[in-house]
């Protein structure tokens, strides 16, 4: 089935998660988390801050052995993916530069062809390495300021949350709650309304106390809607704000939603649209994320849950006030 297409890579991650480890000394503040939005995709690894400088050691995070050596002008600049026993790839971006004997091989072989521009898949006696050795140094070659793009995929070449892998994700203090900052309510069919209309109707929510949030005023609805909302996290280091990594929605007491940004479907990184609310990010009111599944989508975000999950069917509830929880 198409629910089974889409979650049975995922079933059992066949990889040791803790044997992952942190893959530089630069920093452990995450200045773009795994899912954020991208402008045609959705961000398939962690960036890693460098604090715009260049020149720290990576590390490989595992044992393996340098399975491509890629060069761009743009896009990740120079990268390299280290394959692991398992099929598990770690891929490491916006690098300075390799160390050598890797950084000669990748000269030469630009040499020959008289390009910059590299894409070269490796025999796996070349370039072997061991966890934690130091395979590149940190850099802003392609798109960006300075810092360390780090990715991790399944043997099918699928991304997964980094922060599935227990030392990446200790590396990293977070005692800060996410915050809420808008809510929206978009009719999904042709008579479905919000506030008496037919169009989205966005909203500040209020501070109601600690990591507690309300809508100021009750929001009428008929027909089948939608909630989106903008919300930010951030770790400890105040600067960076990321997407939460999971979601639930209750009504009354009854989980209508859930979502967690665990892994990607490697085909479906496109799906930006279908995940972040696109009408709300062209009116410039930020990056709202969905809190229901539209048809079509085949992100691998929610549990399972069918299309049409989260979406609220006002004629199934009875008219009046209705609670979270």
């Amino acid at each position: 089935s198409r629910m089974e297409e889409i979650y049975a890579p995922f079933d059992t991650l066949r990889t040791d998660l803790k044997d992952y480890i942190w893959p530089t000394n630069a920093s452990t503040v995450i200045t773009s988390s795994f899912a954020d939005y991208r402008r045609t995709h959705l961000h398939e690894g962690i960036d890693i801050s460098t604090n715009n400088q260049k020149g720290y050691p990576v590390y490989a995070s595992r044992e393996g052995y340098v399975s491509r050596i890629f060069i761009s002008r743009r896009g990740y600049g120079k990268m390299l993916y280290v394959r692991h026993r398992d099929g598990f790839v770690t891929m490491y971006a916006h690098l300075q530069r390799f160390k050598d004997p890797i950084e000669s091989y990748a000269k030469q072989l630009q040499k020959q062809s008289r390009k910059y521009s590299l894409e070269v898949d490796l025999d796996s006696s070349m370039f072997t390495v061991s966890k934690g050795d130091l395979i590149a140094y940190t850099g802003d070659t392609g798109i960006g300021s300075a810092h360390l793009h780090f990715e991790v995929r399944d043997s099918s070449s699928n991304p997964i949350n980094p922060f599935l892998l227990p030392q990446i994700s200790s590396a990293v203090s977070d005692l800060i709650p996410p915050v809420f900052h808008m809510i929206a309510f978009t009719p999904i069919s042709g008579t479905s309304k919000v506030q008496g209309r037919h169009r989205v109707w966005v909203e500040d929510v209020e501070s109601e106390g600690p990591e507690s949030y309300i809508v100021p005023q009750p929001v009428k609805i008929s027909g089948a809607v939608g909630i989106s909302v903008r919300v930010t996290d951030q770790a400890d280091v105040l600067k960076y704000r990321t997407g939460p990594y999971r979601f639930e929605m209750y009504v009354d007491g009854q989980l209508l939603f859930s979502s967690a940004k665990k892994f990607l479907l490697e085909s479906e990184a496109h799906q930006v649209a279908a995940y972040y609310d696109r009408g709300l990010l062209r009116s410039q009111k930020g990056r709202f994320e969905k809190l229901y599944i539209e048809s079509g989508n085949r992100l691998s975000f929610y549990n399972r849950l069918p299309e049409g999950a989260g979406s609220i069917e006002a004629s199934e509830f009875e008219p009046g006030e209705h609670h979270r929880r």
